[in-house]
């Protein structure tokens, strides 16, 4: 059975057109709004998102997830593009010697503006062909647990010169990797994966699979939904999405 998908990253916000025109401007990126929300489609990867969806509130800063962008040669560039967008520099403690940038969006979401890397004793770059985002790190309660999880539950697959990291089967996109929890996890992450049930797949299989591979449901009191809402071995919520049975459009998790 082919595994699931994974669709997109899901971004809670008070005003998702808003955020949302924010985060296409600095991607440089085309955006789709609709009664669900906002999605963004990924440059220069065919079937992945960002969906910004109208959550009114959420736990504050820090979160357990948070984007890098690759700045590069261009990091000072794109500092200015993001201030010009309505970003902020805030201060998490990162102190003045990070050869990083770190700013927040205008929802208060922490992310960082990387310079040019490199992989430790090695001239090849850290985000190679990654795009805008070149990392999306998750702290993880248990990260040996959820990168085990996540190799068997979608189709990305790991980036060997990385532990615990994933990256589209195509070769190219931002790294997904798994990092030491900040703090002890508050609530419900504000940003989440979502898994989609490939065309003509089983999703009652699928489900039963991902839980015998160590996903939890999650008990919440959201509603109804068309989606399932689990939690992985790392303690982080995703969604389950159906297989889509028409043209494809922003059905938001």
């Amino acid at each position: 059975m082919e595994p699931p998908k994974l669709e997109c990253l899901c971004i809670d916000a008070r005003d998702p057109a808003r955020l949302g025109r924010f985060w296409a401007g600095l991607l440089e990126t085309t955006v789709e709004e609709s009664a669900a929300g906002t999605r963004l489609a990924y440059p220069g990867l065919d079937g992945f998102y960002l969906d910004f969806l109208p959550v009114p509130d959420r736990e504050e800063r820090p979160h357990r997830l948070h984007l890098d962008l690759a700045g590069g040669d261009g990091r000072d560039a794109m500092v200015q593009r993001a201030l010009g967008l309505g970003a902020e520099h805030v201060d998490i403690g990162q102190g003045t010697e990070t050869p990083w940038t770190v700013l927040v969006d205008p929802e208060d979401y922490a992310f960082c503006v990387m310079p040019d890397r490199r992989l430790r004793g090695s001239d090849e770059p850290m985000y190679p062909d990654s795009g805008p985002i070149g990392g999306i790190p998750i702290d993880a309660d248990d990260i040996d647990a959820a990168a085990t999880f996540w190799q068997a539950a979608s189709d990305w697959q790991p980036w060997p010169p990385l532990p615990a990291t994933f990256r589209h089967p195509s070769g190219v996109g931002p790294l997904i990797g798994f990092t030491e929890p900040v703090e002890p996890k508050r609530g419900k992450n504000p940003m989440h994966l979502d898994l989609r049930v490939s065309a003509g797949g089983d999703f009652d299989a699928e489900l039963t699979r991902l839980l015998d591979l160590g996903a939890r449901r999650l008990d919440h009191d959201w509603g109804d939904l068309p989606w399932t809402v689990l939690l992985d071995p790392g303690n982080n919520e995703f969604c389950l999405l159906r297989p889509r049975t028409g043209p494809e459009s922003p059905e938001l998790g």
